[in-house]
């Protein structure tokens, strides 16, 4: 029969132990270092994707699809990896650079610095409400300020890391140019 004493002075088995305690921050540690790394290379290709798009916005009229061929670029772009239907892209038109991601312009009758119901608004954007952003939504026409806005939420993949970081990791890239001056249809 063995001793207390003579297990507590034993060594044997203390490697798979300390193992044991060991292994489960070594595997976060690793899958944490793979979705990062996943992470980021879809911050870039998102990023790649938004300026290529906005390349081809800025060049081309008010064709038939242009929406639709700024879609496929950023599918192109992306290679494949993320899920066309999540993808959201998102173009403004401005009158001018100083005017993007501005409210519409309102007059605050009770000086708290917020829009409330029912403060006359300028509806910069046609809508018919008051907005927190002024631009108006479509690929506008030459020489307008377009913003490109791509978003796509990345869900992580290994469930271990949900509860560190949560479902899904929010990638946002967006650009502001100017258009260019359009060929007239039909020209050379």
């Amino acid at each position: 029969m063995t001793r207390p004493a003579t297990l507590r002075r034993s060594e044997a088995g203390a490697t798979a132990v300390e193992f044991a305690l060991i292994l489960p921050l070594l595997l976060l540690f690793a899958l944490g270092s793979i979705e990062t790394g996943i992470a980021l290379f879809i911050r870039s290709t998102i990023e790649s994707a938004v300026l290529e798009s906005s390349r081809y916005g800025i060049t081309v009229g008010d064709g038939v699809g242009r929406k639709d061929q700024l879609l496929r670029i950023v599918e192109e772009r992306t290679y494949g990896l993320l899920d066309p239907d999540k993808i959201t892209l998102e173009t403004l038109v401005y009158d001018d650079f100083d005017h993007i991601g501005k409210p519409e312009p309102f007059i605050d009758k009770n000086h708290n610095e917020r829009h409330d119901a029912g403060e006359k608004f300028t509806d910069v954007n046609g809508n018919g409400k008051w907005d927190a952003d002024m631009g108006k939504a479509g690929l506008g026409g030459e020489s307008a300020i377009v913003v490109y806005r791509l978003s796509y939420a990345w869900g992580i993949v290994t469930p271990m890391l949900r509860k560190f970081m949560g479902e899904s990791v929010m990638n946002q890239s967006s650009v502001a140019v100017r258009n260019e001056p359009f060929k007239p249809a039909g020209g050379n």
